[in-house]
């Protein structure tokens, strides 16, 4: 037969901070933060429990005085509004403020409506009601605690309380839904809610989804997942970006045959009888142009041609810096051919590379480019020279 006997337990390991015992009372003590023991004597950590013990009676003196309040406010708002008098009204009256301004409730309640301060009370009701909310108000039933004494027993702050109270309502149901399932009231995880509403409210199913299976629980959960819809909705954009931008180059290539393909008018009005003398040259008097007829004569030879200076401009300080950069990487980049070749037969698939550089590809696109961009520069010339105004022009002011 083998060893009937258990095997001994483990001893645990005490370092002396450990088990030093408290002053006065001889009992081991967990309250001093590590290394405090260290440091003071035995007078003096006699000293300081008697600060914290005093600290912690101030704490419990003051929860309990705003939980009185929190009672008294319900039961004089409760008949205020049971004889029809509301609470909030312009002139701030009611039998709790108007006690309290008389000193009926004592001093504190005095000083803190002689100083306006009943936003601090109300703090205290919100929280109550935040509270209310989230635990069962069975408990409270039983127990005759006020909510906000039994959230305080479970380390619910006011503070949080009252975050909780003031946050969208859809942001709010989710806080609810997170403590009903996690039995945790955080504040972190407010701030959270309250993002995913204001920022992604599309996936609020989701996110409730995430906190029953408890996939979502912790705020380095929720920074995670909203990073990654950050990217997706990046993605988005980029995508619906090359959208529009290949819909306008296909817009702009069919332009371009149309102006290929475009004859001019030939309806031009002749040179006036009193302007045909080479040796004296005008402008038509300056009465004309404030005429209705200089109106329709700007309007059919002016035209639109200054309509697509301000694009086109952009445009080219655009692809002047873009060939730029591109004339300094193949200055040391051994294989540049190569790479741009490689980049038009595989990078992307040819419709996307269709869509993205035109209907011939980038290669011929950017010759067809270079060729029109000739072709204009010599109209432009033509022009310029055609419009230069001659050294003997005159400018009639009649």
């Amino acid at each position: 037969m083998g060893d009937l006997h258990p095997p001994p337990l483990p001893v645990p390991t005490l370092s002396m901070t450990d088990i030093i015992p408290t002053p006065e009372t001889g009992q081991f003590s967990g309250a001093y933060p590590h290394g405090t023991l260290d440091q003071y004597n035995a007078a003096e950590l006699d000293q300081i429990d008697k600060v914290q013990y005093a600290g912690k009676t101030i704490d419990e003196a003051q929860h309990g005085f705003q939980c009185e309040v929190i009672r008294l406010k319900q039961l004089l708002d409760g008949q205020d509004q049971a004889e029809g008098i509301e609470t909030y009204n312009s002139h701030n009256s009611s039998r709790f403020w108007d006690g309290a301004r008389s000193g009926h409730f004592g001093t504190k309640l005095k000083e803190i409506s002689d100083n306006n301060q009943r936003g601090t009370v109300q703090r205290w009701v919100t929280a109550n009601e935040a509270a209310a909310i989230l635990l069962d108000p069975s408990v409270s039933q039983d127990t005759l605690a006020l909510p906000f004494e039994l959230a305080r027993e479970r380390g619910m702050g006011q503070t949080a309380l009252c975050t909780y109270m003031r946050l969208f309502p859809e942001a709010r149901e989710m806080a609810t839904h997170y403590f009903n399932v996690t039995q945790e009231f955080r504040s972190d995880m407010l701030q959270e809610f309250e993002q995913v509403i204001r920022e992604f409210p599309e996936h609020t199913e989701f996110v409730l989804n995430a906190i029953t299976n408890k996939t979502l629980t912790f705020p380095s959960h929720f920074k995670e997942q909203k990073a990654e819809w950050r990217a997706q909705a990046r993605e988005r954009e980029a995508a619906q970006r090359a959208l529009e931008q290949a819909a306008q180059l296909a817009d702009a290539e069919n332009k371009e045959e149309e102006a290929d393909n475009y004859e001019p008018s030939t309806n031009a009005e002749g040179t006036p009888e009193n302007l045909n003398s080479v040796a004296v040259r005008r402008t038509r008097p300056k009465s004309w142009w404030k005429s209705k007829k200089a109106v329709l004569k700007v309007e059919e030879i002016v035209c639109d041609l200054d309509k697509p200076l301000p694009n086109l401009i952009d445009g080219l300080a655009g692809l002047n810096r873009s060939l730029k950069d591109q004339f300094a990487i193949s200055s040391h980049m051994v294989d540049y051919a190569e790479f741009w070749a490689g980049y038009d037969r595989f990078f992307y698939s040819e419709r996307t590379h269709q869509a993205k550089w035109g209907r011939k590809g980038r290669l011929e696109r950017m010759k067809q480019l270079r060729k029109s961009m000739l072709e204009v520069a010599g109209k432009l010339d033509a022009y310029i020279s055609a419009t230069e105004p001659p050294e003997n022009i005159e400018y009639p002011e009649g």
